[in-house]
């Protein structure tokens, strides 16, 4: 016989739950897919779905990757292997370019072209960022993967032991804009310090220190909280260096205790839990491609024009310091000196 359930201190049993719906991986992928193809209500009300397959010519091995069959270097193998085919042909050069229209396979399976996606994904802390498939460890694809419809990669990296926005795209060249220091899309991290950090340190750290990779200038530093334990600070940086905000502080005599990057240009991680996962607006893409655009634009206005003129050689200058000199064969032949030694005329002696 069961034993009966014991009622609660009122007189009445547990109460019974509400049925939810459930809703399937499949499902949620789809819905995902669905509000990254189209604007939020801040944009124009407009459909605005991303382009699917190949709108202009592409190489072989970036379309595979953008479709999610495979990184561009296990594209390439692919290739050489003889494993795909365009419009029924075997294709083994590796600059072969995909044109609108083109029926792509891989080992025989057509391979349907996919949107462009973007997502913001709050980073725990202790993921990797890492695509080797050889990790053990967790990876951001681990966590992602059951909410997307297609392999997406990370725009940039956050170390194992930092947390924050990360960006997720399957798009090659919204990677690139936002990763590359060359467009500088500014990058905000909010940083907890041990030990106290001094406003003569703060002014070290805003006149810029120097890494292996060269001088780095941030572009904002703000202490928010400072004690004699510990220091909280605010700093925006436009590079993207591996570990590069530890290495500034380090530079300092401070380790890092936390690490967050909170901002990405104007896109932030306001209301997304750790671990969470939503689409970008088109709005927010549109703003990242914008400041990426500026800082183009801003990097080509400063950049050091190459001057190309030869510069004219007078007397005896226009020769590399530490250099023999160069004489004429009628020189050396008058002063005995050989060409191939150096010293007085006979340098046997």
């Amino acid at each position: 016989m069961k034993a009966r359930r014991p009622k609660s201190k009122g007189g009445q049993g547990r109460k019974p739950r509400k049925a939810t719906a459930k809703v399937s991986q499949k499902a949620l992928r789809r819905a995902h897919a669905f509000v990254a193809a189209f604007p939020g209500r801040e944009g124009k009300g407009e459909g605005d779905p991303q382009d699917a397959g190949v709108q202009e010519s592409m190489r072989l091995n970036r379309w595979l990757s953008e479709q999610g069959v495979a990184s561009r270097r296990k594209a390439d193998e692919l290739i050489q292997e003889g494993h795909v085919e365009i419009n029924g042909e075997e294709v083994t050069a590796l600059g072969t370019q995909v044109r609108p229209g083109d029926q792509v396979r891989v080992k025989g399976k057509l391979i349907k072209p996919v949107p462009h996606l973007y997502y913001l994904f709050h980073k725990p802390k202790g993921v990797l960022c890492t695509e080797n498939p050889r990790e053990s460890r967790t990876k951001v694809w681990d966590l992602v993967a059951p909410m997307v419809p297609t392999r997406v990669y990370p725009v940039g990296r956050l170390d194992e032991e930092s947390e924050g926005l990360l960006l997720l795209t399957n798009d090659g060249d919204f990677a690139n804009l936002v990763a590359h220091p060359r467009f500088g899309v500014p990058k905000t991290y909010v940083v907890q310090l041990q030990g106290e950090l001094t406003p003569e340190e703060t002014e070290q750290v805003r006149r810029g220190v120097y890494l292996a990779e060269g001088r780095v200038v941030p572009s904002r530093v703000r202490v928010l909280r400072r004690s004699k334990k510990s220091s909280l600070v605010e700093i925006v940086l436009r590079e993207g260096l591996n570990r590069e905000v530890r290495r500034i502080f380090a530079k300092v005599g401070h380790g890092v205790r936390h690490l967050k990057r909170v901002r990405i240009g104007g896109v932030g991680l306001q209301g997304l839990p750790r671990g969470g996962l939503r689409p970008l607006t088109s709005l927010e893409r549109k703003s990242l491609v914008a400041l990426a655009e500026q800082g183009r634009e801003t990097a080509d206005l400063t950049k050091p024009k190459r001057n190309r003129t030869r510069a004219k050689r007078t007397g005896k200058s226009g020769f590399r310091p530490g250099s023999p000199r160069r004489t004429s064969k009628a020189r050396r032949k008058k002063s005995g000196r050989s060409p191939f030694v150096r010293g007085s005329k006979d340098s046997r002696r």
